[in-house]
């Protein structure tokens, strides 16, 4: 069984806070997520959605606007952007974490790191992140 949420916004910083309040009705409606499952994607959602309100360019005379689509399964949690930017180009191959010094460039790597699949695809109408994290709850009930 699962469970879909979902969000419409503005790629401004205001929308993170949207994101945030989106994610409290996900743990509302899922009390049995773990509290590491739950830092791990919420620290991937924010730091994409951060990084598309940052660096997304408008590909017309329309404001960036994105679409969050979340659903949680029993063994995973997965989300999905869709935003009508220009292509970002993106390589996540290439994302690592910059050295400590570094004051930026952090974001697409910590969201790498948390997730268990991260993609990145341009589409005809902008571009298309995919985000999957296995739920350790899940991964440990199978063992």
């Amino acid at each position: 069984m699962s469970s879909q949420f979902g969000l419409r916004a503005a790629a401004v910083p205001e929308s993170l806070e949207l994101i945030h309040e989106l994610l409290e009705e996900v743990w509302a409606g899922e009390p049995g997520i773990e509290p590491m499952d739950r830092i791990r994607f919420e620290t991937a959602l924010i730091e994409v959605a951060s990084n598309i309100i940052e660096h997304s360019q408008p590909a017309s005379t329309d404001p960036v606007r994105f679409v969050l689509a979340v659903e949680c399964e029993p063994e995973r949690l997965y989300a999905e952007f869709t935003d009508n930017a220009r292509p970002a180009g993106i390589d996540l191959s290439a994302a690592e974490l910059p050295d400590d010094m570094s004051g930026s460039g952090r974001g697409l790597a910590l969201a790498k790191v948390a997730l268990d699949q991260f993609s990145y695809a341009k589409e005809d109408a902008g571009n298309r992140w995919t985000l999957l994290c296995r739920r350790k709850s899940a991964a440990a009930a199978s063992h």
